[in-house]
């Protein structure tokens, strides 16, 4: 299961994404563990020079603009959510140099006083595995990662910011541009988790495959039916066209119920709305097969206006609801949506 925030980030128009959720509080309310993190986004039109010194960023791959954007907003996402280190320690290459600054960049917006009393360290022992002036292994990292207790001055686990190919080597998982592994050093520096931006993405240099996979295509279409909810929940029509095609049909829970395009279901919600305040669809299970995905949730919201003929009582009401989205070139082309309207009558106008 993945879970997501992005409390207080204010206009940042990301979230984060971790998993496992039962590993939560291991992860991010414990200050003895060490989040072990891989640069940000680069250009991958422009390859490291043969040999190419760990400073010399006219001749080696650099973060692009969107990279360091998509860093300054983890930045603030950390920060508003109290996730942040204790410190910093980073390779000396530019895009770890750059990933770097691009965080404190963000933490500054949410919390000047963090970002300019972070603790930062430049480490040589970090550099690119093997490559000229880098680390000959990845000895000094683990004995870093095992070593780390926490910091008796400071408040939250340790930052590592170096490269694909050291992470790998340490710890057998690959990692996104980005993307934060959580380390526990009291379990031989196991991997309780990950934390990286909803919005970061396979690289070409190390997931050529992944690019290529099923397992990708899985992965955007759980991100089109997140948005598609995400747009529901907020009255967002406009995000809601960006994730459904031209000829996109709602199915209704019976023969009786018509079949609706966009303006039809937005008619329908804007109806729905007026009877239930704050109503919203909460996701609990999605399974995705082939041009397929099915949704389970429930739906919520306080009955305080006419509904369905059924005057208002002020009660909160919880219902169960399943949906089936047929993904075609990109786009959700078809549903079908089910609400327990039972369940919702009988809490409506049941006499307490």
């Amino acid at each position: 299961m993945t879970m997501e925030s992005a409390i207080g980030a204010g206009d940042v128009d990301d979230a984060l994404r971790f998993e496992p959720y039962q590993q939560l509080e291991e992860m991010f309310l414990r200050d003895d563990v060490v989040f072990l993190m891989r640069h940000g986004p680069t250009d991958w039109s422009k390859l490291d020079t043969k040999d190419v010194a760990p400073t010399d960023c006219a001749n080696q791959r650099v973060m692009i603009e969107e990279g360091m954007a998509a860093m300054r907003d983890l930045g603030m996402l950390m920060a508003a959510n109290d996730i942040l280190p204790s410190r910093i320690v980073t390779s000396r290459w530019c895009r770890n140099q750059q990933t770097t600054e691009s965080l404190l960049a963000g933490i500054a917006r949410v919390d000047p006083q963090a970002a300019r009393d972070m603790p930062v360290e430049t480490e040589a022992e970090l550099n690119l595995l093997l490559s000229l002036q880098g680390a000959r292994d990845t000895t000094v990292l683990r004995e870093r990662v095992s070593a780390w207790d926490g910091d008796p001055d400071r408040s939250g686990p340790l930052l590592i910011v170096t490269h694909y190919t050291n992470i790998e080597e340490l710890t057998q998982f690959r990692v996104l541009e980005g993307e934060i592994l959580v380390l526990d050093p009291d379990r031989d520096n196991q991997v309780l988790g990950y934390v990286r931006l909803k919005s970061a993405k396979p690289d070409v240099g190390h997931f050529a495959d992944a690019l290529a996979s099923p397992l990708l295509v899985e992965d955007k279409a759980l991100d089109m039916v997140d948005r598609y909810y995400g747009a529901l929940n907020t009255g967002d029509i406009a995000s809601l066209g960006e994730v459904l095609s031209a000829e996109w049909i709602a199915h209704g829970v019976s023969p009786s119920e018509p079949d609706r395009d966009a303006a039809a279901v937005v008619d329908r919600l804007t109806e729905v709305a007026e009877g239930l305040v704050n109503v919203r669809f909460e996701v609990e299970d999605v399974i995705v097969a082939e041009d397929m995905v099915t949704v389970r949730g429930t739906v919520r919201g306080r009955h305080e206006g006419t509904l369905f003929g059924v005057p208002a009582t002020g009660r909160d009401v919880s219902v169960g609801a399943i949906a089936v989205h047929r993904i075609e070139d990109g786009a959700i082309a078809e549903s079908w949506q089910m609400t327990d309207r039972a369940a919702l009558m009988d809490q409506i106008t049941r006499v307490e």
